[in-house]
């Protein structure tokens, strides 16, 4: 690991010691606002900055695109450094100038051993959200990142016990491991401890998951188990007869409102199975979400955008029409609880009948934490509700009917 000429705090220590390649694997994993993030995007700069011919590779197991990765990040880091200069930052990687150093970044989902060859001669991998890695993608890169001294850095927040990513780090003593949250983190602001406070008075397991990084399990009076959401990962999605971006909408779009649910699903003819697809919900303005709506509309050449109307009247509709008059609208009213809403979406989880075309960590951390206790606004298992029951009374087998 480099030496940082830059402030670390105290928990990152461990992962500094020791000689360039020994440890091979340094991870750090923890909640929200740990600067788990920050911190390594501070030592990809600085090792090209010490070693200009140092290459480096930003992996995560999906990235549809650049905005998703951590590229922005590391040029934020560049752009505060007095050593900018020394980087040329280009649409798609970054390049050290005065030496062959190099920072790219790349999805393993879809990759074979052929694929990640490019990846050999790399010093360095540092692989974000780890904890969304699946094993086949683990075993791939492993051997690939195999130069001379070369290391594999882990970022995540805890979310199994069994996740791939945690087996690496059990009885390995070529391994450092540190486990850190909002409080271990020096320059953590007093918004975000606000935000902390919040989420506890919430739900304080929700709290314990996501702030202190503890692993999700079981909540009591949950619809969804860990181990329903387990069983319904696929590595492969047939062609779909229907698709439909579902919207639970927040009216409001500053930075302590809540999340606007967007979920992206569709359903199977032949088997009568529903996939979904993409968890795109957001925290942003009205503009901000129904782009993002149309976008993914156009993306999936879905059939249909759906959204609850319950708070936003006619403010979803009015959007739309204001901006893409061809998009093709369904409003639909919430006339039960949330609970009974999601109960026979729940039981077609039960069935085997749904599958996550990926992991969707947010959303499904969501499914298995909400129990219909607390003051929690599910947003994301909200559109991810509404989605599956439009598909199922589109298929002629409705799970309930929407007024």
């Amino acid at each position: 690991m480099t030496k940082l000429q830059i402030p670390a705090p105290k928990w990152a220590r461990p992962l500094l010691e020791g000689e360039r390649g020994r440890p091979r694997y340094r991870g750090a994993k923890g909640g929200r606002a740990s600067g788990k993030s920050h911190f390594f995007a501070e030592c990809v700069v600085e090792r090209l900055i010490q070693d200009p011919h140092s290459r480096v590779v930003c992996i995560r197991e999906v990235q549809k695109s650049l905005k998703f990765s951590a590229k922005q990040l590391i040029v934020d880091k560049i752009n505060a450094s007095p050593c900018a200069h020394m980087f040329e930052i280009q649409s798609t990687e970054i390049k050290r100038v005065g030496g062959g150093g190099i920072i790219i970044f790349q999805g393993m989902q879809d990759h074979t051993a052929d694929s990640v060859k490019s990846l050999e001669g790399f010093d360095i991998a540092w692989v974000e959200e780890a904890q969304s890695m699946s094993k086949k993608s683990l075993e791939l890169l492993d051997p690939t990142i195999r130069k001379d001294g070369s290391e594999i850095w882990f970022s995540w927040n805890s979310f199994r016990k069994d996740d791939p990513v945690e087996e690496i780090f059990r009885d390995n003593d070529n391994a450092v491991l540190v486990h850190c949250n909002f409080v271990d983190n020096p320059f953590v602001n007093d918004a975000t401890f606000e935000m902390a406070k919040r989420a506890y008075q919430k739900n304080v397991q929700t709290f314990n998951h996501v702030w202190l990084g503890d692993y999700v399990g079981d909540v009591e009076g949950a619809l969804w188990t860990n181990g329903m959401i387990e069983r319904c990962r696929i590595d492969e999605v047939p062609d779909l007869s229907r698709i439909v971006v579902a919207i639970d909408p927040a009216v409001t779009g500053g930075k302590s409102s809540d999340e606007t649910g967007i979920v992206i699903a569709g359903r199977h003819a032949q088997s009568g199975n529903y996939y979904v697809l993409e968890d795109a919900s957001l925290r942003g303005s009205p503009d901000q979400w129904i782009r993002v709506a149309i976008e993914k509309y156009r993306e999936y050449q879905a059939d249909r955008i759906i959204a609850e109307v319950n708070n936003g009247g006619d403010l979803v509709e009015t959007l739309l029409r204001n901006t893409d008059r061809a998009v093709s609208y369904r409003a639909v009213r919430a006339t039960r609880g949330k609970m009974l809403r999601a109960e026979p979406i729940a039981a077609l989880y039960e069935s085997n009948k749904v599958f996550h075309a990926e992991r969707m960590r947010e959303l499904e951390e969501q499914m298995i934490f909400y129990n219909g206790s607390g003051n929690i606004s599910p947003d994301r298992l909200d559109a991810l509700v509404w989605a599956l029951t439009d598909l199922s009374q589109t298929s002629g087998q409705a799970v309930w009917r929407i007024n």
